[in-house]
C-alpha cells in the first residue's frame, strides 16, 4: 500500500466553511414542504420540463409544498448548460410573484438556475453582471433549497453556480457563499430512474471533481477527507449504478460521493479538466459531465509529475494492483484506470465523439481564448502555458491519443 503525501499540520494553512444543512436518506424528499415552510410561505420551484415531471417528482414536490401551505410558482425552463437569459426570466417571475424561497429540483442545471435566480431576484440585476464581476452581491440571496436527482455536480454542497452566455460563447461560475443552499435534500430513490448515459456522465463528473480536489494545489487535510472517500465510493459503485440502475445501494453511494466531491471542490477548487471542459461546453454546448471526463485522463498525465504519490493513491483507490511498484509506476496506472472506467461505462471516447469538431486547429482557435483567461489555473499543481493547453486539448479529442504521447513526456 502506498501512503500519499500528507500535509504537514504545522505548516497547514486553510479555511473550512460549509453552511448548508444536508438531509440524506431514502424518503427524505417527503420532508420538502416542511423544510421550505420554515423559510417562507411563497416559493418558486425550478426544474426542467421532462424528466422531473415524467418521473412524478414535480407533482410530489408541489403536493408536499401545498400540504404545508406554501404558495408555489412553477418554473420549468431549466436546460442543460443553463443560460443567463433563463435565470433572468426566472428572477423577474420570482420578483413579480414575491417568492421568498427558491427551490432547485433536478440535476446540476436546475440547481444552478435556482441559485442564479435567488441572487438575481434579490439584487434586481442581470445575473451575467454578477457572474462577470460587474455587479457585487450587496445583499443576501433568497433562501435556496436544493434536491438533486442526479449524482454528479454536487451543486448542493458548493458555493458555485455555473451559467452560460451563448452570445459571448462563455460559461463561467458565479462563486459566492450566498449560493450555498439553506437546506439540501438528498434522496437516493430520486436517482433510480436516471438512464445509463446521464448516470455515467454525472457519476464521472463527481469522480473528476474528487480527483481534481485531491491533486489541487489548494488541497487541505479537510478537502482530502472528502475527496478520498468520494473516489472510493465512485470506484465501488459507479459501474453498478450504470449497469444495474435499480441497485439502490449503488445509487446511494453515488449520491453520497457526489455530495462529498462537491464539498471537496468547495474547499480545494477544480483544476484543468474543468477549465477545458467548461470552455468546450461554452463553445460546443456539450454535456458537462462528458466534457470534463474525457479531458481528465490527459490532464492527469500532465499533472502526474507534480503529484506522484497522490496519483499512486488514486490508482489504488480505483482498484489497480500496485503491489511491488514504485510510486511513479503506480501513479502511471491512474490515468489508465480512468480510461478503462470510461470504456466500462460505455461513454463516448474522446471529445470528438460528443459533438466537438474533429478538427484540432478549429477547436483550438475557439477554445484557447477561454482557457487562457487569467486566474483559471491557480489551483492546478503544475504551471501551464498555451503550448501545454494546445497539447492537452489535442490529446483529449480522440481516444487513441494521450498527453504523454503527444508531448514526448513520461510514457
Amino acid at each position: 500500500m502506498i501512503t500519499p503525501t500528507t500535509i504537514n499540520s504545522l505548516n497547514a494553512n486553510f479555511s473550512y466553511f460549509m453552511p448548508a444543512r444536508l438531509l440524506f436518506g431514502v424518503g427524505q424528499f417527503d420532508n420538502l414542504g416542511v423544510e421550505v415552510a420554515k423559510l417562507g410561505g411563497a416559493a418558486m420551484l425550478v426544474t426542467g420540463k421532462q424528466s422531473a415531471r415524467a418521473n412524478g417528482f414535480t407533482q410530489r414536490a408541489l403536493d408536499s409544498l401545498r400540504a404545508n401551505k406554501v404558495q408555489v410558482t412553477l418554473f420549468e425552463e431549466a436546460v442543460p448548460n443553463p443560460r443567463a437569459e433563463i435565470v433572468n426570466r426566472g428572477a423577474e417571475i420570482a420578483q413579480r410573484e414575491r417568492c421568498e424561497v427558491i427551490i432547485g429540483l433536478g440535476g446540476g442545471s436546475p440547481m444552478d438556475v435556482a441559485k442564479g435566480i435567488a441572487v438575481a431576484a434579490a439584487l434586481g440585476v442581470d445575473i451575467w453582471q454578477v457572474v462577470d464581476g460587474q455587479q457585487a452581491i450587496t445583499r443576501d440571496a433568497l433562501p435556496i433549497v436544493l434536491i438533486p436527482t442526479t449524482a454528479g455536480t454536487g451543486s448542493e454542497a458548493t458555493p458555485y453556480a455555473v451559467i452560460s452566455n451563448p452570445a459571448l460563447r462563455r460559461k463561467d461560475a458565479l462563486m459566492s457563499a450566498q449560493v450555498y443552499p439553506k437546506v439540501a435534500i438528498l434522496d437516493p430513490a430520486l436517482t433510480v430512474p436516471l438512464p445509463p448515459f446521464p448516470t455515467a456522465s454525472s457519476g464521472m463528473d463527481a469522480l473528476t471533481q474528487a480527483i481534481e480536489a485531491y491533486h489541487s494545489a489548494l488541497a487541505s487535510p479537510v478537502s482530502d477527507l472528502f475527496a478520498v472517500e468520494a473516489i472510493r465510493l465512485c470506484a465501488k459503485s459507479l459501474r453498478a449504478a450504470v449497469h444495474s440502475p435499480r441497485n439502490l445501494e449503488a445509487r446511494a453511494d453515488m449520491l453520497l460521493a457526489s455530495m462529498l466531491a462537491g464539498v471537496a471542490i468547495a474547499q480545494a477548487d477544480t483544476t484543468l479538466a474543468h477549465v477545458i471542459g467548461e470552455a468546450v461546453g461554452a463553445v460546443y454546448d456539450t454535456d458537462h459531465g462528458a466534457s470534463v471526463t474525457l479531458t481528465l485522463p490527459a490532464v492527469m498525465e500532465y499533472n502526474l509529475p507534480a503529484r506522484i504519490e497522490r496519483y499512486a493513491h488514486i490508482a489504488e483507490l480505483l482498484g489497480e494492483n500496485i503491489s511491488g511498484l514504485s510510486a511513479r509506476d503506480a501513479a502511471c496506472k491512474a490515468p489508465a484506470a480512468i480510461r478503462d472506467l470510461i470504456r466500462d461505462l460505455r461513454l463516448p471516447a474522446g471529445l470528438a465523439a460528443v459533438g466537438v469538431a474533429d478538427v484540432p486547429d478549429a477547436v483550438l482557435q475557439s477554445v484557447m481564448p477561454l482557457v487562457l483567461r487569467p486566474g483559471l489555473t491557480a489551483s492546478n499543481p503544475r504551471a501551464i502555458d498555451e503550448h501545454g493547453f494546445d497539447t492537452l486539448i489535442r490529446a483529449s479529442l480522440r481516444p487513441e491519443m494521450s498527453y504523454w504521447a503527444l508531448a514526448g513526456e513520461l510514457a
